[in-house]
């Protein structure tokens, strides 16, 4: 008997039979297991994490084809002949003739227009409002004022409703519609509008002027006592051509003594006009010195003697009464600096500063330039300059 080949063979029945084993164990635990593991998602939620939320379902239209249908009574509001300043309101009917809520879900006013509230929900087999104003004050003749209206009716979700007028001042106002004053300092400016009016009962009154004057660098002050205002009624001679008898003439009149700056104001007067019981007016413009400066001061900085230094002064002559405007002269109160007039032609005249290395001191120096010219409202201007010569 071979003892070797009965081990061998034992040896192979053991083996065998543990691989079998080992099967069998490895099933059973597959099959206890709650699932097969596989690679971590590196996008999946933590482990422990609340599950997503659903994606929100599209809207379905109900099984029965229910659906608000928008009809509107009038897209359309016209006011013919409207006054300038009357304020236009109007409430647009909406009736809901579906079988579902209508809803309103914004309305866009176009410019000129404005929204004042609206209905957002509107039951079937019943109607709802959406409120428009218009302000006429800034518009003047035919005007169409629109709002987009938009719904969740699926056959008419949007809808434009229009506000129509035409905007007429019951005073008219020529040749334009405000006061515009451009005067000198010193002297005395005016200017004249003529109003109209086809109602025979206007006859201004209580003409009254309210407004500031703003200088440069200073605080605004009331132009009241500086700017009149009269008015009289137009001779027959003196009429505009094509217009009705009743005309009158307002004149404002910017007094001599007022202080240079910007004018914005305005005049208010009684019309007698049941429509238009008060109109106004506006004023703007400026009152300046016959002579101005650019700039208004110099600063030389720091100046080297090796090479040339200059600056330069523009004399502007804004009274158009002196046509033959000259600078007569122009010297400085610092020795050693210069001043050369160099007429320009169109009433502006330059005014060169050089430094004379030869008699200027060396260290800071301050001082005034001094024009002179021809104008008899202002003979003489200064303009101050400073720097230091190294």
């Amino acid at each position: 008997m071979n003892t070797n080949l009965d081990k061998t063979g034992a040896e192979r029945k053991i083996s065998t039979l543990a691989r079998r084993m080992t099967l069998v164990l490895t099933a059973g635990a597959l099959a206890a297991a709650p699932a097969l593991a596989l690679p971590a998602d590196p996008k999946a939620a933590p482990a422990g994490a609340p599950a997503a939320a659903a994606a929100p379902a599209a809207p379905v239209k109900p099984a029965d084809g229910a659906a608000p249908k928008m009809v509107l009574t009038s897209d359309r509001k016209e006011y013919g002949d409207v006054p300038k300043g009357e304020m236009l309101e109007h409430d647009f009917v909406v009736k809901n003739t579906g079988n579902a809520d209508l809803l309103i879900t914004d309305v866009k006013p176009a410019c000129g227009c404005t929204l004042q509230k609206f209905d957002k929900v509107i039951k079937p087999g019943a109607e709802g409002k959406v409120h428009l104003s218009v302000d006429t004050r800034n518009f003047q003749g035919p005007i169409s004022k629109t709002a987009l209206i938009m719904t969740n009716d699926p056959t008419t979700p949007q809808v434009t409703v229009f506000m129509m007028a035409n905007v007429k001042p019951f005073v008219e106002t020529l040749p334009y519609g405000f006061f515009s004053l451009r005067g000198i300092s010193g002297e005395e400016v005016t200017s004249e509008l003529t109003l109209i009016s086809e109602d025979p009962k206007f006859k201004p009154t209580n003409v009254t002027v309210t407004g500031t004057i703003t200088g440069t660098g200073s605080a605004a002050q009331d132009m009241s006592p500086f700017v009149k205002a009269s008015v009289a009624q137009v001779a027959e001679k003196e009429r505009v051509a094509g217009k009705g008898p009743n005309q009158w003439k307002l004149k404002l009149t910017v007094a001599k003594e007022a202080a240079m700056g910007i004018l914005n104001g305005q005049v208010r007067l009684e019309t007698g006009i049941a429509k238009q019981p008060e109109t106004t007016i506006n004023i703007s413009g400026s009152i300046a010195d016959a002579v101005g400066v650019v700039p208004t001061q110099l600063t030389f900085g720091e100046v080297d003697l090796k090479a040339p230094v200059t600056k330069e002064v523009d004399v502007i002559n804004r009274n158009a009464k002196n046509a033959d405007f000259q600078v007569t002269g122009a010297t400085t109160s610092v020795p050693g600096i210069k001043a050369e007039v160099k007429p320009q032609g169109g009433g502006r005249v330059k005014v060169v500063l050089s430094v004379d290395p030869k008699t200027v001191k060396k260290g800071k120096f301050d001082g005034d330039l001094t024009i002179n010219t021809n104008d008899p409202t202002k003979k003489s201007l200064k303009v101050a300059f400073s720097g230091t010569v190294s």
